[in-house]
């Protein structure tokens, strides 16, 4: 009979595969609920715990949520059922259901949420576009960092076209563009999520066009003015499609275990 699977094993996993060094010093990752040593039957993954994941995970017998998004992300003073994360924290921990989030070391681990948006347009020779400060006893031969960039290696592309392959590896329903014209692109840059402070390093590399999940109106007339491209595929689109191959890489890892993606969670947002 095969050895019951604990909450540690999948923790060590998770820090090998997105090391919490390289969260960002603002986040919250790692293991933020549950007991170590609980075995470990059921695992879901998703982008942002919300009221339909928890209730997904307890009618499903998940025994540990993995999302992006930290839960909880800032300290509380109070747990109760008064607010919805409150409420979330406390049918979690009555149904024993842990919660861990890899978040901004995902996004810049060797093989996270950026390099793989990256690799999925086609780029090659993608490096970070703000490589990691990492301790010597740290350091990989894989450049791991902030966002990712890279070339076509066949040429150039219009902006249209590089959009519509944005979209595809996304599964974007739209996305916003900044900038116009036919010219074709040769350098192109990413960043998931609400990313538009690597627009500045974006333009100190001297990229063309950088997609992002989301950003500022501000920082869109910024690029435009600086004859940047900007691609925004959305926050929950930008994220998701990684969150989903995270369920297949776990499950890879832990065949005893029933891994699955969301499949009450949807982008919040519409389009009317």
């Amino acid at each position: 009979m095969a050895e019951p699977l604990h909450l540690t094993s999948v923790c060590e996993f998770l820090e090998r595969f997105a090391p919490p060094q390289l969260a960002e010093s603002w986040d919250n990752v790692g293991l933020l609920v549950g007991d170590p040593t609980q075995s470990v039957a059921g695992i879901v993954t998703c982008l942002t715990v919300t009221p339909e994941v928890v209730d997904e995970a307890i009618e499903a017998d998940a025994d540990l949520i993995v999302t992006h998004h930290p839960m909880p992300f800032r300290p509380l003073k109070q747990i109760t059922t008064d607010n919805t994360v409150g409420l979330m924290l406390l049918k979690l921990i009555k149904n024993e259901i842990a919660v861990y989030s890899p978040h901004t070391a995902f996004d810049s681990c060797a093989e996270g949420i950026n390099f793989q948006l990256a690799s999925g347009i086609g780029l090659t020779d993608v490096r970070p576009l703000v490589a990691a400060d990492l301790p010597a006893a740290e350091e990989s031969t894989v450049q791991v960092g902030t966002g990712r960039w890279g070339r076509f290696a066949d040429g150039g592309m219009p902006l249209a076209r590089i959009a519509e392959l944005a979209k595809q590896v996304t599964g974007a329903p739209m996305v916003k563009v900044v900038g116009r014209g036919t010219a074709e692109i040769q350098s192109v840059a990413v960043g998931c999520g609400s990313a538009g402070e690597l627009l500045t390093a974006a333009i100190e590399n001297q990229v063309e066009c950088l997609i992002l999940g989301e950003t500022s109106f501000h920082t869109c007339l910024e690029a435009k003015a600086q004859n940047v491209a900007l691609v925004l595929v959305g926050h929950y689109s930008s994220e998701r499609f990684a969150v989903e191959k995270l369920a297949g890489t776990l499950a890879e890892a832990f065949p005893t275990a029933n891994v699955w993606s969301s499949r009450q969670e949807s982008d919040p947002i519409h389009f009317a």
